[in-house]
């Protein structure tokens, strides 16, 4: 009996305790929420605060987008330009080469017609 006791006076004392470690834990769990609803605020102005400034850097990202756009076609056209002048280099030296042989040749021609003259 002294179990049936002992069991009745537990359940009596739980009775009353388990009320104010509820009122506790509610309390607790308040002061958790207001807590998370300040934090989240402050997120949030933290959030707005970031995005501000990343606003403010889109002028000189953009900026820099058109220096490189630039660069690039600068680049390209450089590119373009060298290709063209070793183009017309090539086709001119192969111009000025025969240019020459025929000068060679029609220096070689009238000195064979003058060979040709004397000779007779």
């Amino acid at each position: 009996m002294s179990l049936d006791i002992f069991m009745s006076t537990l359940a009596r004392a739980f009775s009353y305790v388990l009320p104010i470690v509820g009122v506790i834990a509610l309390i607790y769990l308040i002061l958790f929420l207001k807590q998370l609803i300040e934090t989240l605020k402050q997120v949030s102005k933290t959030l707005d605060t970031a995005n501000d400034q990343l606003k403010k850097l889109d002028a000189p990202l953009k900026t820099a987008e058109n220096i490189s756009t630039t660069v690039d076609e600068v680049n390209q056209s450089a590119k373009d330009a060298f290709v063209s002048v070793m183009s017309s280099l090539s086709e001119n030296g192969q111009n000025a080469k025969d240019w020459f042989q025929n000068k060679k040749n029609a220096k070689e021609s009238i000195e064979t017609k003058e060979d040709e003259w004397h000779g007779r």
